[in-house]
């Protein structure tokens, strides 16, 4: 990473037992008021948290890169 406030830190993983899934929390390093939860693969290791937090965050920069934005009303 270029510079300390760059990038994002997984700050919780959690699996749901009954739902059979499991959530990452992750916050941006330069701005915490940011925060993303997203799904990972169910029962995700430590061991491989940084490469499904990576997957997950990327695909969601891929689906939101076309999303139309709407104000309710």
């Amino acid at each position: 990473m270029a510079d300390n406030l760059s990038g994002v830190t997984v700050i919780a993983l959690t699996h749901d037992l009954i739902r059979k899934r499991s959530i990452i929390t992750m916050v941006w390093d330069a701005d915490a008021e940011k925060k993303v939860g997203l799904p990972v693969r169910y029962g995700c290791s430590l061991e491989h948290l940084r490469a499904e937090a990576e997957a997950a965050l990327r695909a969601l920069s891929t689906e939101t890169a076309t999303l139309v934005v709407k104000v309710a009303g």
